[in-house]
Formats: structure tokens, sequence, C-alpha cells
């Protein structure tokens, strides 16, 4: 009984160490999934998934803000950032991003970066503000 159930929980940790497994990408784009905490900023944090782009950051232990968008990867070098406002459930205008209006009222707040570093554990992404580091949390 306990040789079954040691290889039950070495196979469901094994399982759930491969999470890239499951979504369905591979190279780059595999290194960029999860959750990145801002270095220097404790509370800030980017998560990507299959495209999908989310930003958090916590007020205090028991108050967090989140907006939701997407994300383009392109290759190694750069990335595109979009956050839905209508999805965010705080304003998003200190992040300094551009905004993309549109006519629906679903305007969409943007942002260029190129990928100075992009492994498993570090993220670096550049902009014309300036450089943002992170690491995988």
């Amino acid at each position: 009984m306990k040789k079954a159930l040691f290889f039950v929980t070495c196979g469901v940790l094994f399982l759930a160490s491969c999470d890239k497994l499951f979504v369905g990408v591979s190279g780059k784009e595999a290194e960029l999934q999860g959750k990145w905490q801002q270095d220097n900023a404790d509370t800030v944090f980017y998560n990507f998934q299959n495209s999908i782009f989310m930003y958090q950051f916590y007020l205090n232990k028991d108050t967090i803000f989140q907006a939701y968008g997407y994300y383009t990867l392109y290759g190694d070098t750069a990335i595109d950032l979009r956050l839905l406002r209508e999805y965010a459930n705080v304003s998003l205008d200190h992040l300094g991003w551009d905004t993309l209006y549109s006519a629906t009222g679903q305007d969409t707040i943007f942002k260029a970066f190129r990928i100075n570093e992009l492994t498993n554990k570090k993220l670096v992404l550049q902009s014309n503000n300036g450089k943002v580091s992170f690491h995988k949390f």
C-alpha cells in the first residue's frame, strides 16, 4: 500500500511540475508561461498563459487589483502587452502605457517591449520607459 501511494504521489508531482505540457506551447513561449514577480516591487506580478495576460498588484495583503488582456510574442526578441480596461478593477493610468481607443468603448492599453532576457527563471523587458526585470514566482 505504501509503495502504491508513493508512486501515485510521485506521478502527481511529476505532472504538476510539467505544466508546460498542458498549455500546448514550446520554445521561448513555454519559458514565458506562468507567474512573474517584478524585481524591486514585491507586490507586482505579470501572468502569462496561452496568449492571455494578467497584470496584478497587491495594495496590501487583503486587497488585490488585476486587469486582463493578452500578449503577442515575437520570437525571443519582442512582446506586445495589451490590457482591456473593461476587465480591470482599478484604473490603469499609473502604468503610463498607450491607449488604443475603440468606438465601442472597449479601450485597450498597450505597451511594446523588447526582450533583453527570457529564461525559465528570469525575464527582462525594455521599453522607452526603461528596463523592468522579473523572476519566476
